[in-house]
Order: structure tokens, then C-alpha cells, then sequence
């Protein structure tokens, strides 16, 4: 169970990834956006990504912070899609585009699996 869970922490991470601007995916004109915020954006999400390996680790080493984390992170990644499927933040005068915009369901879908999995961890 454990290295599923860690597993599902890394496909969240990579899933985001795949969503960066000027990607493949991620196509939206995000010029707006003014440098603190865009920057700020920006840290946050490799913070969040970054977060998600070492979560990855830690769970698989046992670590008795690692499942609080990973719920923490899980609800960082729920927030993040919710917000731009919402149309909240970050706006774009760019439409999403249909491909992104299942992506992000579907990555949506990975977050909250992953914080059942780590609710189950934790009993």
C-alpha cells in the first residue's frame, strides 16, 4: 500500500508537470499576469512539485511526517486545479482548452485518490 500511495504522489507530480505553460498541454497566454504574481505562481508550483518527490520519499522511508504531508500536498493539488477550473486563478484571456481542461479533471481525480489513500494509511 505504501508504494502505491508513493507512486500516486509522483503521478500527481508528473501530471502536473506535463501542464506547464507553453507545453504541449498548457497553452493559454498568461501576460497579465504581472512578475510577483506570475513569479509567485510559478515558485509555488515547483515548491508544490518539489514537495511531492521528497513526500514520495519520505513515505517510502517511513517517515511519521510523510502522510500528513502527502494530505497536505493532495489538497494543494486539489485547490490548484479547482481554482482554474473555476476560472478563479490563474486568468487568462486565453480559453482552456478542452484537452486541458480534462487533464486537469483527471489530475484532479489523482489528488483526491491520493488523500483516500493516505486517510487509509493513517488508520
Amino acid at each position: 500500500m505504501l508504494i502505491i500511495t508513493a507512486i500516486i504522489i509522483w503521478l500527481n507530480v508528473t501530471l502536473l508537470t506535463v501542464l506547464v505553460p507553453g507545453g504541449p498541454i498548457e497553452n493559454r497566454d498568461f501576460s497579465n499576469l504581472k512578475g510577483v504574481t506570475f513569479w509567485g505562481f510559478n515558485v509555488f508550483l515547483i515548491t508544490l512539485g518539489l514537495t511531492s518527490y521528497f513526500a514520495s520519499y519520505a513515505l517510502l522511508s517511513g517517515a511519521s511526517y510523510a502522510i500528513m504531508l502527502g494530505k497536505i500536498l493532495a489538497g494543494l493539488y486539489v485547490a490548484v486545479y479547482l481554482l482554474d477550473l473555476g476560472k478563479v486563478f490563474p486568468k487568462s484571456p486565453t480559453k482552456m482548452s478542452n484537452t486541458l481542461m480534462l487533464m486537469e479533471i483527471v489530475n484532479t481525480s489523482f489528488a483526491i485518490l491520493l488523500f483516500i489513500f493516505l486517510s487509509v494509511l493513517s488508520m
